[in-house]
């Protein structure tokens, strides 16, 4: 389950987000990995839930690893909010 306020990434394909999984753990970074909700639209069918504390964080390693998510979403009282891509 993801809980409110907490952000879902969405990868292209299974293999970016088992790197992404990969990397967070060697990190250290909690985080969750779980199947994509289905009102989401992802060519993947997993996706990585994590604390808002921690966007800054998530956002600035996989970059650097150039395994930015391909969509994110923020989990809301009635449901997701798409947000915004930066560049």
């Amino acid at each position: 389950m993801i809980r409110e306020q907490h952000y879902v990434a969405l990868f292209q394909s299974t293999h970016r987000v088992l790197a992404a999984e990969k990397l967070l753990k060697q990190e250290q970074v909690p985080f969750t990995l779980l199947p994509a909700p289905r009102e989401l639209s992802s060519a993947c069918g997993l996706a990585i839930s994590y604390d808002p504390e921690l966007a800054a964080t998530i956002d600035r390693l996989l970059s650097a690893a150039g395994l930015r998510p391909a969509d994110l979403f923020i989990r809301e009282e009635t449901g997701f909010r798409k947000l915004k891509k930066e560049g």
